[in-house]
């Protein structure tokens, strides 16, 4: 009986090991990902969970849930005047403020075009019904607009760095994980409150080579007139 038991010990031993030893399969990366590694585009996604990029030139936010694009949305970024240029960077969503209020940067005051005054919450205001606010203490933010007219430009670096999204509604109820509905109801009511958020990646980017939603690559205009190949463009290099 020991010694029958000893041998059992040592093959049940032996096969631990040897399914230890057995290398881990390593899974394969999202079609997106693919994509981006395929064009030699020098962009890496969480392959896990939501993440959010935005591409500059292409005036394009994107959705992603485990690597794959779920949502897209035209968006307006900074204009390429110093202090106005969308920073690349890497942060990640804080909160959802709902009917926002708004008041000019000290720049836009400068420039005559806006009045050192705070804006009410509403459809008239800037910031549109609702904004997503990014890592605390940036003041860069994912909203709407009181112009939605101007997602119809083509080139559209016009804001005073801020992406102005122009499915607002959906990108937030996406952050949320809310029903569209819900969110333009709160969105159109009578007060002013946050929604805290999962901290969703958000990866600002500089491509001007880009693929679109079908997976065809499209080249952008340079809009901040960095004049350096698409590859070296990835973290504002």
């Amino acid at each position: 009986m020991l010694a029958s038991g000893c041998a059992t010990t040592e093959r049940a031993d032996a096969s631990k090991i040897a399914l230890h030893d057995i290398p881990a399969v390593k899974e394969r990366p999202s079609e997106f990902q693919q994509l981006m590694d395929r064009h030699d585009i020098p962009l890496r996604v969480p392959q896990k969970g939501k993440a959010i990029v935005v591409n500059i030139p292409s005036y394009e936010l994107i959705a992603l849930e485990d690597g794959e694009p779920v949502l897209r949305s035209r968006v307006i970024v900074g204009r390429d005047v110093d202090g106005d240029r969308t920073p690349m960077v890497d942060t990640q969503t804080s909160v959802v403020r709902f009917r926002p209020t708004w008041r000019p940067t000290p720049s836009m005051v400068r420039s005559g075009k806006y009045k050192d005054r705070r804006w009410p919450p509403g459809p008239r205001n800037p910031l549109g019904l609702l904004a997503i606010r990014l890592e605390p203490g940036m003041l860069i933010y994912l909203h709407g607009t009181n112009q939605p007219k101007l997602f119809d430009r083509e080139e559209r670096a016009l804001s005073g760095g801020c992406i102005r999204v122009e499915r607002w509604d959906a990108i937030a109820a996406w952050v949320l994980d809310l029903d569209t509905d819900e969110v333009r109801r709160a969105a159109n009511g009578s007060r002013t409150f946050d929604m805290d958020t999962q901290g969703v990646p958000v990866l600002f980017r500089y491509f001007t080579a880009f693929p679109d939603a079908e997976g065809v690559l499209r080249t952008h205009m340079d809009v901040y007139r960095r004049g350096t190949a698409s590859a070296k463009l990835a973290r504002g290099s």
